[in-house]
């Protein structure tokens, strides 16, 4: 049997990494409670300021693919199921949403 092959393409630990997806997965419901007043004080600040590390993060991402991105982060899809695919190649979507990733946890102060 042959050995499998390990690519390291994160330069931060995958918990990391998981922690930010975690945080972009939960992006919509922050912001429907923070639209609708269902949370106060704290929780809401702490709300407001999840959702703004991440939109600081995409404005650094060129304006057509930002909701992909994020898209793709929350429901975990790669490139071919992206409908980013259709506007820049592999390369340049895998190195976006690397350093869309990397950005959020720098500003949420991970690394």
């Amino acid at each position: 049997m042959a050995r499998q092959k390990m690519y390291f393409k994160w330069d931060m630990p995958t918990s990391i990494v998981e922690i930010v997806k975690a945080i972009c997965a939960d992006y919509d419901r922050r912001e429907r409670a923070i639209k609708f007043g269902n949370v106060a004080g704290d929780v809401l600040m702490r709300y407001i300021e999840l959702n703004n590390v991440i939109n600081n993060a995409l404005q650094a991402v060129e304006v057509g693919i930002r909701t992909e991105l994020l898209r793709d982060i929350q429901n975990r899809r790669g490139y071919e199921h992206s409908a980013a695919a259709l506007i820049i190649a592999k390369n340049t979507y895998y190195n976006r949403k690397r350093k869309l990733i990397y950005d959020i946890a720098k500003d949420l102060r991970l690394l």
